[in-house]
């Protein structure tokens, strides 16, 4: 019977060490064990109208640059098990085609066909000789990779559940804001209907780094909001940004940005009583 034992035992321990030997798996699991518990479209809560009793429209940047926002940046090339969230929409709209509903601005009534996006994506600027604009000198292809991208933008609503009873926030459109590699100029390059993104969002992973051992998709990152924004405009009559009504004055637009914010908390928080 001890035999027995002893040899289970060691039949087992060379299971386990077998699992770590392979330099094809690259860790302690076998890639092909490795399962990832969100790799599907979670769908919203279903929200009957008459239960939102509240709501607001803001407009958010997510700046790349902030530590906590590396996630949805890097890495600037796509690495095997990997790739950054612009290259990851990207991807989903000219090579897969899982994403359709691409739009000129935030108001999603301009589509953009993949033909106009990929020319926004890639193009070639040419060089002509300033006294002879005829003659050509060079010509310069350009195209916009993620390196480029320098803040996200997204538009949301955030509304109050009475059958729930919670503040709740649905994400609406995402937008990349990149910064021109020729020209060095700052814009948005299209729009995307979010819930037509959430397919591409939620079957790939982003870096945890918290535990390398449970990666986040990216719908969980924006669906969890682990990330840090600033709110650049919020619905109001005027239609107007921050930027709009208090400019050049940016310690004023982030103070204006953190009222909004705790004005939405309040709210949540009145509605309670201790």
């Amino acid at each position: 019977m001890k035999k027995f034992l002893i040899a289970c035992f060691f039949i087992a321990s060379s299971s386990i060490w077998g699992q770590v030997i392979s330099p094809e798996d690259d860790g302690l699991v076998p890639k092909g064990d490795i399962h990832y518990s969100n790799t599907r479209v979670v769908p919203y809560p279903f929200l009957r109208q008459d239960d939102m009793m509240w709501a607001t429209r803001h407009w958010e940047r997510i700046q790349v640059q902030e530590k906590l926002n590396h996630p949805l940046y890097y890495p600037v090339a796509p690495l095997p098990d990997r790739k950054s969230m612009f290259d990851v929409l990207k991807d989903a709209i000219l090579v897969e085609g899982s994403i359709v509903e691409v739009f000129r601005d935030d108001l999603f009534e301009l589509p953009l066909s993949n033909q106009e996006i990929a020319g926004i994506i890639f193009r070639v600027d040419s060089i002509t000789d300033p006294d002879d604009p005829s003659i050509l000198l060079a010509v310069d292809s350009i195209e916009l990779k993620a390196p480029n991208v320098v803040a996200w933008e997204l538009k949301s609503d955030w509304y109050f559940d009475k059958q729930r009873g919670e503040m709740k926030n649905r994400i609406i459109g995402i937008s990349p804001v990149v910064k021109d590699p020729s020209t060095s100029e700052i814009y948005n390059i299209f729009w995307i209907w979010f819930p037509d993104a959430r397919q591409a969002l939620s079957t790939n992973i982003a870096y945890n780094p918290d535990n390398n051992a449970r990666r986040l998709t990216f719908d969980q990152i924006l669906q969890m909001r682990y990330f840090n924004s600033t709110v650049f405009k919020e619905d109001n009559v005027y239609d107007r940004t921050i930027d709009d009504y208090k400019q050049n004055r940016p310690l004023e637009q982030l103070l204006e940005s953190k009222r909004i914010r705790e004005t939405l908390r309040n709210y949540e928080h009145d509605l309670w009583q201790f």
